[in-house]
């Protein structure tokens, strides 16, 4: 296991879920204000997400955020 990855149980079955890839989810808010519209401020919430071999069960799992300045 990587550094992100932890052992997690499934919740529906009890098998190990395995680490599938850490996904960056685009939250940019139609309400971000005026700055944020003109410089293009993007925000991205970055979820690791699990999944059980056995059941196919989905964890997404909160890991952090991103900001940056898209021009």
């Amino acid at each position: 296991m990587g550094n992100k990855e932890k052992k997690i149980d499934c919740l529906r079955c009890g098998e190990d879920m395995e680490y599938l890839k850490q996904y960056k989810f685009d939250s940019q808010d139609n309400n971000r204000g005026l700055l944020s519209s003109l410089f293009d401020v993007e925000e991205h919430l970055i979820l690791d997400v699990y999944v059980c071999p056995k059941c196919r069960h989905t964890e997404f799992l909160y890991a952090g955020k991103d900001k940056w300045l898209d021009m």
